[in-house]
């Protein structure tokens, strides 16, 4: 008897001092900690600093907006408790929740919104969220829960521009840099920020004054996983819960692994070309700019076999692109793009001037799309093909969205993507075709500065437009009219794909924002 205590005893300090110092003992992970795998790590911990998928859908566990909007695409309060138009539509008012308790304690208030907005709408300050302010000519905040806004022009997705800009506790950005906004991320959401260890991880722990629901995982950990086959890998091995962006190469090998669920649907993401269109653009001090011409942004188009891309290079994971407004959207057309072909490609040079082609620089991320280096790359070797000669210009995405950033002037070329949760077409070709205007915030992904008055008529006819079928036709007709000028080339809508343990339970939302509190126990 003593013998088998001895024996318990001898075990038990075995256990104890495997899991004190490590002694080949498994690690068991919390039962209330989610371990989501991301395909990068975020860019900046300045919430403003970057409109970016990745980053948002972090910053939006800490930080929070006046709306959202919900999976049924109707918006909902969030900060604000009710909100209402005028009838000239020119005047916003928003009602705040009394009782919103920031993460050191103090209570939210008119004061923090009308700093946030203020911040956002500065159109010489880095941040790329005043496209989501431009319309705002005046806040006022007659009392601490009360914001009134008054607009330059009515502005039908005006709520959807206040569901992308989080608020900020006013003494935290007022007058403060960059740097010191990123090292005081203090917010109003259900997790509060402990600790990042930059391309290793992100932690958050739970709100315990949150206001609203309480999550059932009180602590997440985010981890930044670059390379695809490591976050295969790392899937596969249980060491984490959730995997965002399944590489397109193991996504059946993930779909029948044990104790893995594969989730997909098409996403809303765009993954398209920018090309300069400007007569004087600073890229040709020499000479013309050939992509000026209509005839040669169509032969570019033409050579590209955008099917044999996603074919190839996606593995089938991806979906044919005609239209920069997606199905569903206000103003949605599938548009008769023409097919590949080279040869025609070839004659358009000729007819424009170019039968021996030029030579341009080609910018394109490496690490923030799904296979966008080797979509890139099969670009490139399409216009070589026709003879075009293309010097590839790949970077990671900590470098490349300030490098093509349209107040730069760095880029003639680009590969890029984007997208769009408004369920409106005009938000998108607000901000992708309309004429860049620093002042009003249009056309700010605009790369190529493309510019087409009759265009840019029809986009602030529609912006301004209440009713949505009327709208819509706006949205047809300067779609149509833009994406047979060639300025954007499309080329494909990425699927949304994820992994999970099957012990979890999540539903895909139609933004592809992965949200901690959307996860529950089986």
């Amino acid at each position: 008897m003593r013998q088998k205590k001895l024996l318990s005893l001898v075990l038990s300090l075995t256990l104890l001092l495997g899991v004190f110092f490590g002694l080949g003992m498994p690690a068991q992970a919390e039962d209330d900690q989610l371990v989501i795998g991301m395909a990068s790590d975020i860019l900046s911990m300045d919430p403003y600093r970057y409109d970016e998928g990745p980053t948002n859908q972090f910053m939006r566990h800490i930080f929070q907006a006046l709306v959202m909007i919900d999976q049924d695409l109707v918006f909902q309060p969030l900060l604000a408790e009710s909100f209402e138009q005028s009838e000239d539509g020119l005047t916003w008012t928003f009602n705040l929740r009394k009782g919103v308790l920031f993460h050191d304690g103090s209570e939210l208030t008119s004061k923090d919104v009308k700093a946030s907005m203020e911040l956002a709408n500065n159109p010489d300050s880095p941040s790329a969220f005043s496209i989501y302010t431009g319309a705002i000519k005046e806040i006022e905040t007659p009392d601490d829960y009360t914001v009134i806004f008054h607009l330059k022009a009515v502005d039908t997705i005006f709520l959807f521009e206040l569901s992308n800009v989080y608020i900020l506790k006013a003494e935290n950005i007022v007058d403060k840099t960059e740097e010191e906004i990123a090292d005081n991320p203090v917010g109003t959401g259900p997790y509060v920020f402990v600790e990042q260890v930059k391309e290793d991880h992100i932690d958050l722990k739970y709100n315990e004054d949150y206001w609203g629901e309480e999550p059932e995982f009180k602590n997440v950990r985010f981890r930044p996983i670059s390379n695809p086959a490591t976050r295969t890998a790392t899937m596969l091995s249980g060491e984490i819960d959730f995997m965002m962006d399944v590489p397109v190469r193991d996504a059946d090998r993930l779909a029948n692994a044990e104790g893995i669920e594969l989730l997909t649907r098409q996403g809303l993401r765009e993954i398209y070309v920018n090309l300069d269109a400007r007569p004087d653009s600073p890229h040709f001090p020499d000479g013309d700019n050939p992509m000026a011409n209509v005839k040669v942004r169509e032969a570019m188009f033409l050579a590209i076999d955008r099917e044999t891309i996603i074919k190839n290079v996606m593995n089938g994971h991806a979906y044919l692109m005609n239209s920069i407004v997606p199905q569903g959207y206000v103003g949605e057309e599938d548009l008769d793009m023409p097919e590949y072909n080279p040869e025609k490609a070839k004659e358009l040079l000729a007819e424009a001037g170019y039968p021996d082609g030029f030579e341009i620089t080609f910018d394109a991320p490496n690490d923030r799309y799904v296979n966008d280096a080797e979509i890139a790359q099969a670009v490139a070797a399409y216009w070589e093909k026709i003879g075009i000669k293309v010097n590839l210009n790949l970077m990671p995405k900590a470098n490349f969205f300030k490098h093509i950033s349209v107040r730069e002037e760095n880029t003639m070329t680009l590969m890029t993507g984007w997208s769009d949760a408004s369920v409106d077409g005009i938000s998108l070709l607000k901000d992708m075709v309309h004429t860049y205007d620093k002042e009003i915030n249009y056309g700010s992904v605009n790369r190529g500065h493309y510019s087409n008055p009759e265009v840019d008529k029809l986009i602030e006819e529609a912006m301004a437009e209440p009713d949505m079928e009327k709208r819509a036709e706006l949205v047809k007709e300067a779609n149509k009219l833009s994406a047979f000028e060639y300025p954007v080339l499309p080329l494909h809508y990425e699927e949304d794909s994820y992994a999970i343990k099957d012990t979890l339970d999540f539903t895909p939302t139609f933004d592809k924002m992965v949200y901690a509190w959307r996860f529950h126990k089986k």
